[in-house]
C-alpha cells in the first residue's frame, strides 16, 4: 500500500467519521454527564456510518471486531476496504476528566489499541481517536499527540472539533484525529 493512499484513507475516516459524530452532540453531553466513555457505542456508530449508502460508494465493511466477552488483549473493531486496499480502524473513545487528561490517557496506550497501531499489524492500522469533552486548541490535545508520536510512532493527520451544546451549561467540544504509524505517513 503506498503512503498516499493511507493518508487518503486515514482523512477520509477522519472526514466521514468526525461528521457523524458531530451530528449527535446530545448522546456526548449524556456521556460527558454521566462519565461514560461509549466504548461500545463508538465502534457500533462507525460502522453504520461506514456502510450506510453514502460511505459504501468509497469504503466496504468487511469485517466487525472487537473484543468478545471475556477476552484479552486489544482487537479492532473494524476492517474496511478502500480501493482494494484493507485496512483494520480501531475507534477509540478518550473521555477526558478532571482526573485524567488526554495527555495521561494517551501516555497509558488507551487500551492498547495506541500499542497494537505501531505493533505487527502497523501497516494496515488506523485509529482514529475521538476524545471529549476536548478541543484542538487546547495544550492538552497538543501534548497527547505528542505524546502518541514520541512513545507509540503514531502521526496525527490531521484534527476535527465539533461543538456539544449542553444548555443551560457551558458548551464543550469533541476533538477527533486519526493516527497512523510514521512509517507511513
Amino acid at each position: 500500500m503506498s503512503n498516499e493512499n493511507a493518508v487518503k484513507t486515514g482523512e477520509y475516516l477522519l472526514s466521514r467519521l468526525t461528521s457523524w459524530f458531530g451530528n449527535r452532540p446530545d448522546y456526548f453531553s449524556a456521556f460527558i454527564d454521566r462519565n461514560v466513555g461509549g466504548y461500545g457505542w463508538l465502534p457500533a456508530e462507525a460502522y453504520y456510518a461506514l456502510s450506510g449508502p453514502v460511505s459504501s460508494i468509497s469504503a466496504n465493511v468487511t469485517a466487525v471486531r472487537g473484543n468478545s466477552q471475556g477476552e484479552g488483549g486489544f482487537s479492532p473493531d473494524i476492517e474496511i476496504d478502500i480501493d482494494k486496499e484493507a485496512h483494520q480502524v480501531a475507534v477509540v473513545p478518550a473521555l477526558v476528566t478532571p482526573d485524567k487528561n488526554l495527555t495521561t490517557l494517551v501516555d497509558g496506550g488507551l487500551g492498547g489499541a495506541l500499542e497494537w497501531a505501531s505493533g505487527v499489524l502497523k501497516d494496515r492500522a488506523i485509529v482514529y481517536l475521538l476524545a471529549f469533552p476536548s478541543g484542538i486548541e487546547t495544550e492538552d490535545w497538543t501534548n497527547a499527540l505528542a505524546k502518541a508520536e514520541e512513545k507509540y510512532q503514531l502521526k496525527a493527520l490531521d484534527s476535527m472539533q465539533f461543538v456539544i451544546p449542553r444548555p443551560p451549561r457551558e458548551m464543550a467540544r469533541g476533538a477527533a484525529t486519526v493516527l497512523m504509524h510514521s512509517s507511513r505517513v
